[in-house]
């Protein structure tokens, strides 16, 4: 007899690879599409038309952790364009590309990252020196909100009044930072508030002024220690 060669009756595929370079954005598209930016529009909105009720309402909201750090940082990425545009205004563009990456880029880092000294400065000094217990998130979410107003200091271009636009715009994120605190801890006097935003601002503001003046880096009204 003859024998008879067997063929299998299917050939195993290869599992599927998706093409290479094709999913290495995938994630950042999917964060990005993964925002809401309705809700962060929403936020913007009423705290720069003067509803400052938004405040309570964030720090009791949990799902507008995402929404209110991002208005946090688009103020303080505005208010760093507005300081760029100051630096080359003032040295006539003859340092473009240092004054971007200290101003636009690291600038902006590290008032992001002042902001949450300030943040964690005023928890800590209420419920150490003030007996008053708020949930860190909550006035987290109070104090970003409130940070946005920084983007009126995209006017620190202006010439001759760039530093009173900067001197204006830090005392009104003083303020509203107070206001941001007493919404998220009710129960909190005004003496409690005042000093923990008073202790919490003077940490901020002695961080970014050590690195405005030991590394060259800074946004805000502290651009104009680089100039």
């Amino acid at each position: 007899m003859a024998q008879l060669s067997s063929h299998p009756d299917t050939i195993p595929s290869r599992p599927y690879e998706p093409p290479r370079g094709g999913s290495r954005f995938a994630g950042v598209r999917d964060l990005w599409a993964g925002l809401d930016w309705r809700r962060t529009y929403q936020l913007y909105r009423r705290l720069l038309s003067g509803d400052l009720s938004v405040m309570r309402e964030v720090s009791i909201r949990e799902s507008d952790n995402t929404p209110t750090l991002i208005v946090l940082v688009l103020g303080i990425l505005a208010a760093s364009l507005g300081s760029w545009l100051f630096v080359l205004i003032d040295t006539r563009a003859a340092a473009i590309g240092g004054s971007a990456l200290d101003v636009l880029l690291i600038g902006s880092i590290a008032t992001l990252g002042a902001w949450g000294i300030w943040i964690g400065v005023s928890w800590h000094a209420l419920r150490s020196l003030f007996a008053t217990e708020v949930a860190p998130r909550a006035l987290m979410r109070a104090f970003a909100v409130s940070g946005g107003f920084a983007v009126w200091q995209f006017w620190l271009f202006a010439g001759p009044v760039s530093f009173a636009v900067g001197l204006v715009g830090t005392l009104a994120s003083v303020v509203l930072a107070f206001i941001a605190l007493r919404a998220a801890a009710p129960e909190a006097d005004d003496r409690a508030a005042l000093g923990s935003v008073g202790i919490g601002f003077a940490a901020y503001a002695l961080t970014l002024s050590i690195v405005a003046q030991l590394a060259g880096v800074g946004s805000g009204i502290f651009v104009h220690a680089l100039v």
